[in-house]
């Protein structure tokens, strides 16, 4: 029995070490075949360009402060009004008057009286306009600028009445100026 036994455990010995280089071999094997399918998979990556762009238009927008003077007693007023502009950064503007002068002289503009007619002398008072330097109209002297991009002054406008228009009916005197900005 003793025999057998040895028998047994020397079977029992060689069974091992086979199952432990079965298993070395099939580890090795698992692991060839891992490294072989990772070099099979292996992906080419090649390269490629894409144009991006966009454009910024130039775009403003021109507003002014509402131009309010004292009341009239026939000597000379004035009053100014603060004009805005918003443009895109860097476009160059300017703000001219659209209107044509319609007072007695190439330079002035009537206001008229509300309910009145700019054809009655009384109901008419006349007003000049500059840009700090000239004499605005429609075709003469301009506000220049370049633009933020955010609403900025552009510059200011003042009205002069002149004195010694009399005669004029009581009431409220006015005009709506359109300005016009070019860029």
């Amino acid at each position: 029995m003793k025999e057998e036994l040895i028998k047994t455990k020397d079977s029992l010995k060689k069974s091992k070490i086979s199952l432990a280089k079965s298993t070395t071999a099939l580890t090795c094997l698992v692991g060839a075949l891992i490294i072989s399918s990772e070099s099979g998979l292996a992906v080419t990556t090649t390269t490629g360009s894409m144009a991006v762009s966009t454009s910024v238009a130039s775009t403003c927008t021109v507003s002014a402060a509402s131009m309010s003077f004292a009341a009239y007693t026939a000597s000379t007023i004035t009053a100014t009004s603060v004009i805005t502009a918003n443009c895109t950064n860097g476009t160059a503007y300017t703000i001219s008057f659209n209107d044509t002068p319609d007072g007695a002289t190439a330079s002035t503009y009537k206001l008229v009286r509300s309910g009145g007619s700019s054809g009655t002398a009384s109901d008419t008072i006349e007003v000049s306009f500059t840009n700090g330097v000239s004499t605005m109209t429609n075709a003469a002297a301009t506000i220049t600028g370049t633009g933020t991009g955010s609403s900025a002054t552009a510059g200011t406008i003042t009205g002069s009445i002149a004195g010694s228009q009399t005669g004029k009916t009581a009431g409220t005197f006015s005009k709506t100026m359109t300005l016009n900005i070019v860029y």
